[in-house]
């Protein structure tokens, strides 16, 4: 029986100092965090973050893009990845910069052999 309890109290305090330790470098990421993004300047206030962001394209450019640029995609392209595409490039450059003239496929680099060669060299150990 003298065994059981010593067992028991080692039992007891290992995982107690485990889930311990485990909490205190918990808070410690936590404050790592805290202070790397406030001294990186994303911890501002909540006016300067509204200020910073950036402003979202207007719609009705984005959708303009689309009809421009859905006459040339007969080459099997759905219409949505179409949509995808205009609406990326509107975003990025406020929707009146650029003006979508085709899509169409690019042709893949290496050959399916090649891509199964790099695919298995690369793979995690």
């Amino acid at each position: 029986m003298d065994n059981f309890n010593l067992s028991l109290v080692v039992l007891i305090s290992g995982l107690l100092v485990v889930f311990l330790v485990l909490i205190l470098l918990t808070a410690l990421i936590w404050c790592y965090g805290k202070i790397v993004s406030s001294v990186g300047g994303k911890g501002g206030s909540k006016q300067s973050k509204k200020e910073d962001a950036p402003k979202p394209a207007a719609a009705p450019k984005a959708s303009a893009a689309v009809k421009k640029a859905a006459p040339k995609a007969a080459s099997g392209i759905p219409g949505e990845i179409i949509a995808v595409i205009a609406a990326a490039v509107a975003s990025l450059e406020g929707g009146s910069k650029y003006v979508i003239r085709g899509i169409k496929r690019s042709k893949p680099s290496r050959s399916a052999w090649g891509t199964a060669g790099v695919m298995d060299n690369t793979r995690p150990f």
